[in-house]
Formats: C-alpha cells, sequence, structure tokens
C-alpha cells in the first residue's frame, strides 16, 4: 500500500486511531475487573491523544519530530495470544493490549519502510514509535505486576 499524498496517510492513520478507541472504550465498558477498566481507559485515551495529534499536524511540521529507539521487553512476543472476553484477569488484559500495540507497531512500521513519499514514511515512523511507547509501558506493567509475583 502505496500513499500518494500525506493527507491520504493522515486519514489512514486516523481511521486506525478510531478504530482503537473503539476497541479499548468497547473492552473497558465490558471488563469485569476494576484494574481491567481503568487500563483501557488510559489506553483509549492515549489513542484519543494520537487522534488529536493526527487532527493537528500539519504536513510541513513532521520533518523535525526525532524518531528514538524504544527499548522492546519482547514480553508480548514470549505471551500467548489471548482472545478478549469481558472475564479476562488482569494479566490476560495486559496481554490483549500488548498485542494490540505491538500489531500497531508493525503495520506502522511496515508502512514506513513501503511508501516512496518522505513525509508520510516520516509520520509512519513517528506513529509506530507512539506505538512501541505504549507496548513498552504496559511490558513493563505486565514485568512488575505479574512476572514479579511469580
Amino acid at each position: 500500500m502505496d500513499f500518494q499524498t500525506f493527507q491520504e496517510a493522515i486519514d489512514f492513520a486516523k481511521e486506525k486511531e478510531n478504530g482503537a478507541i473503539h476497541f479499548y472504550e468497547s473492552a473497558r465498558q465490558v471488563a469485569k475487573n476494576p484494574g481491567s477498566k481503568v487500563l483501557f481507559g488510559e489506553m483509549a485515551d492515549e489513542e484519543r491523544r494520537h487522534l488529536k495529534f493526527l487532527e493537528e499536524l500539519k504536513e510541513e511540521e513532521i520533518e523535525s519530530f526525532p524518531v528514538k529507539k524504544i527499548q522492546d521487553l519482547k514480553i508480548s512476543q514470549m505471551t500467548e495470544d489471548v482472545p478478549f472476553s469481558p472475564d479476562l484477569d488482569y494479566r490476560q488484559i495486559l496481554i490483549v493490549a500488548m498485542k494490540k500495540e505491538e500489531q500497531a507497531h508493525l503495520m506502522y512500521a511496515d508502512l514506513a519502510a513501503m511508501t516512496t513519499n518522505a513525509r508520510v514514511a516520516k509520520l509512519f515512523q513517528v506513529l509506530a514509535e507512539e506505538e512501541s511507547t505504549h507496548k513498552h509501558k504496559l511490558e513493563s506493567e505486565y514485568e512488575d505486576h505479574v512476572l514479579q509475583s511469580w
């Protein structure tokens, strides 16, 4: 998939962010675990910040954004997929969220590598970094509250 214009890439990313907001809000509403409700609400808020960023971003501004490497704890890669259900415990909720952020990161990284438009590539690199930041936050939470208790 090659985006011909920066606006096409923005529109695509906004659609993805809206989908993530919907997922996290729906998950928050049906989750039974209070900690899970909080986590899903926080993740929905993070995605709303992405959406606001995309709505306000001017094409010429993208070049000024630094892209930094986020440490990958690789916890999500070592966990089995967990299908979402309202009865998930906190560990399982973290896995669902980690996997979702990992998939978003990989999608944006792949899109950045595939495009021939330099500004579009930079946009997708910035978005991939943001998803990596979320994944790192979730993996740290998993490490602190799940792995440390074993």
